[in-house]
C-alpha cells in the first residue's frame, strides 16, 4: 500500500477514524472501489464498502424498475439566466444539474464518485493533479466530449477576468494556466498551492464546475441542447420552468447494466415562495420538493402521501457583520450578539430539532475534524455577558446596530424575526428589511453592514472557508481579515494526515469563534419532501439534484 493508504488504515485501526470517514477519504483521494475494499479488508471488522452512504426511496416494495413517465421537481425561481458559468441559486443550480455534468460528484457520505472524469490522482504532490476523462460520451447534439472541452472550461471558469461564480473554489487554487491536456484521455490540474481536497473543485460540490463546450458562449445554455447528462434541455421559460427529456445517447448504466435514465423525461416548476411549493407537493402538483426548509414543510411530516428525507449537512446560515464599519469594527459588540442567542432555541423553533447547534465557526458537526466542546467552548445564551461587552465596547445603555438585510428564501426571513427579539435581552437592537434573492445577491450582499447568507453544505469545508473567510475570499461578507487565520486554513488544505489536519481545525475555529465575523448559529439537517410514488431518489445532499436512477412506481396518490 501507498504511505496514505497505509496512514488512512492505521487511523482506523487506531480508532482516530470510522470507516465510513476511511471510504470518504480514499475516494478524495482517487482510490478505485477494489482499492477501496482492500483497505476495509485490512483493517479487519466488516468488509462492507458501498460508498454512497445514503439512502434512497427505492424499495424492494415498489417493485420492478418501470420506465417511462415524466418527474416534477418543485423550486425556486432562478433569479438570472441558468448559465452554469453564473449561476449561484437554488432554481439555477436545480436546473443546470439536471443537463450538465462535472468531473466528479459528491455522495450523500461526502465521497466521491467519477462522473466525466473516471479517475484521478495526485502525481508527486497534492499541488499536482491528473484526471481520466471518460471516453465515448457525446454532447447532446451528438458531437463528442474531448479533454479540450475539459481544458476550455476549466480554463475559463479559474479566469478573473471572466468573473465565475466558480473562482469561490478556485481563487489562489487554480489558474487558467494551471490546466492542460496531458494527451486525449487526461488532464493535468499544476495547482497554485497544495490542496488534498482539490477534487471537490471540480465535483458537483462545486455547482459552476459543469463542463462545457470548449466553443461555449455566455447565456446559450439556457436555449437548450447544451450538456452531456441524462436528461436534455428542451425549453425554459423564464419564472415559470423548463422541460427536459432524456438522453438516448447518456452513458450512464444502471447496477444490472440496463440503460439510464429510466424517466422519459423532467419538468421544473418554478415557484415564487416556499408556501406554494409545499401545497403543489401536497395537491401532487409536483413530484419532489428537493430542498426545503421545516418552518413552512411542518404538515409534510403528517401528510401520508409524501416521505420527508432527511440529510445532516454543513449548510447554514451567517449573520454577516461588517468588522470593517462601526459598531461591528469593534468584536465586543459581535461577540456580545452571540452571546444574546439562544442555539437551543433556535433548533427546535426553527426547525423542529432538524439542525446541530452552532458555536460562530464553520467546522460544522458532519466533519471529521470538528472541534470539541473542550477545545472551542460552545456559547450559550448569557445576557449579563452580552451586556457587559457592550458596556465594555462603550454602549452602557445597549446599541442599536444597522438594519439587518435578509433575502426571501427557506427559513431565512423567520430566523432574523427570532434574531432580532433574542438579541433585545442582550441589549441590542436592530430593525428588519427584506427583499428577494435577486436583489439581496446582485444589489446588497457584500456592500451591507449585516445581513444574513445561506451557505449551502460541501463534502470539503474550504470551500466554506476560504471565499466567505480569508481576506482574499471573493465572498466575504464581514470584510474580516485574519493573517494567522489565513495560515491555519493554508496549512489544514495542504495536510494529508488526519490527526493533524484536526489539531489544526480546533486552532481555526478557536480564532473564528473569538473574533465572530459572522453568527453561525446552526448547521441545518437537509429535507426534501418526496411523493410516495418516486423511486430511486438520494436523501441528499439537498442542493444537488441527480435524477438518473429516479423511476415512478405509480400515478401520483
Amino acid at each position: 500500500m501507498r504511505e496514505y493508504e497505509y496512514h488512512l488504515v492505521e487511523e482506523v485501526r487506531a480508532g482516530r477514524l470510522t470507516r465510513r470517514q476511511l471510504i470518504v477519504r480514499a475516494s478524495v483521494a482517487g482510490l478505485s472501489a477494489s482499492a477501496i475494499g482492500s483497505l476495509l479488508a485490512a483493517c479487519g471488522g466488516s468488509s462492507g464498502s458501498s460508498s454512497s452512504g445514503s439512502k434512497s426511496t427505492s424499495a424492494a416494495a415498489a417493485g420492478p424498475v418501470k420506465r417511462g413517465g415524466t418527474f416534477r421537481i418543485g423550486c425556486a425561481v432562478p433569479t438570472a439566466d441558468v448559465d452554469p458559468v453564473f449561476l449561484f441559486d437554488q432554481g439555477g443550480i436545480f436546473t443546470a444539474q439536471l443537463a450538465g455534468e462535472t468531473l466528479c460528484k459528491r455522495m450523500a457520505d461526502t465521497s466521491l464518485q467519477p462522473r466525466l472524469a473516471t479517475a484521478w490522482k495526485q502525481v508527486g504532490s497534492a499541488k499536482e493533479w491528473e484526471f481520466a476523462i471518460r471516453q465515448g460520451v457525446k454532447w447532446h447534439d451528438g458531437s463528442p466530449l474531448t479533454v479540450d472541452d475539459v481544458v476550455a472550461t476549466m480554463k475559463m471558469l479559474s479566469d478573473p477576468k471572466v468573473g465565475s461564480s466558480a473562482l469561490s473554489a478556485f481563487s489562489g487554487v487554480l489558474s487558467p494556466d494551471g490546466v492542460r491536456k496531458v494527451d486525449d484521455q487526461t488532464v493535468r490540474f499544476s495547482l497554485d498551492r497544495a490542496y488534498v481536497d482539490f477534487p471537490y473543485t471540480v465535483s458537483d460540490d462545486n455547482y459552476n464546475s459543469i463542463i462545457l463546450p470548449a466553443d461555449y458562449k455566455k447565456g446559450s445554455f439556457s436555449k437548450g441542447g447544451i450538456g452531456t447528462g441524462p436528461f436534455v434541455l428542451k425549453t425554459l421559460t423564464p419564472k415559470q420552468g423548463a422541460t427536459f427529456v432524456a438522453n438516448p445517447n447518456w452513458w450512464g448504466k444502471d447496477a444490472k447494466g440496463g440503460k439510464l435514465p429510466y424517466l422519459a423525461g423532467v419538468q421544473v416548476k418554478y415557484f415564487n415562495d416556499p408556501q406554494s411549493t409545499v401545497l403543489a407537493l401536497q395537491s401532487g402538483g409536483v413530484d419532489i420538493y428537493p430542498q426545503m426548509a421545516y418552518a413552512t414543510a411542518r404538515a409534510l411530516f403528517k401528510d401520508p402521501n409524501v416521505h420527508v428525507l432527511t440529510l445532516p449537512s454543513s449548510e447554514h446560515r451567517t449573520v454577516a457583520m461588517r468588522t470593517d464599519q462601526k459598531p461591528f469594527d469593534d468584536k465586543r459588540v459581535r461577540q456580545a450578539l452571540a452571546w444574546s442567542i439562544d442555539r437551543e432555541a433556535l433548533v427546535k423553533g426553527l426547525f423542529g430539532g432538524n439542525a446541530k447547534v452552532g458555536n460562530d465557526h464553520t467546522f460544522a458537526p458532519v466533519y471529521p475534524f470538528s472541534p470539541s466542546g473542550t477545545e472551542v467552548a460552545q456559547r450559550k445564551q448569557d445576557y449579563a455577558k452580552a451586556k457587559q461587552l457592550l458596556s465594555d465596547a462603550g454602549h452602557a445603555g445597549g446599541v442599536t446596530v444597522p438594519t439587518l438585510i435578509v433575502e426571501e428564501f427557506l427559513d431565512v426571513p423567520e430566523y432574523a424575526q427570532l434574531l432580532q427579539d433574542q438579541a433585545k435581552g442582550g441589549g441590542i437592537n436592530m430593525q428588519l428589511h427584506q427583499e428577494s434573492q435577486s436583489i439581496f445577491y446582485n444589489k446588497v450582499w457584500l456592500q451591507t453592514p449585516f445581513g444574513i447568507v445561506d451557505w449551502g453544505g460541501r463534502g470539503s469545508i474550504s470551500p466554506l472557508i476560504e471565499p466567505a473567510y480569508t481576506k482574499k475570499g471573493i465572498w466575504n461578507s464581514s470584510h474580516w481579515k485574519n493573517d494567522d487565520f489565513d495560515k491555519l486554513v493554508s496549512q489544514f488544505d495542504s495536510e494529508a494526515d488526519e490527526g493533524r489536519r484536526k489539531q489544526i481545525a480546533a486552532q481555526a475555529a478557536k480564532i473564528q469563534n473569538d473574533e465572530t465575523p459572522t453568527l453561525i448559529s446552526f448547521f441545518i439537517t437537509g429535507l426534501r419532501g418526496v411523493r410516495k410514488n418516486v423511486q430511486g431518489i438520494e436523501n441528499g445532499p439537498v442542493d444537488h439534484m441527480d435524477a438518473s436512477k429516479v423511476w415512478l412506481s405509480g400515478p401520483a396518490a
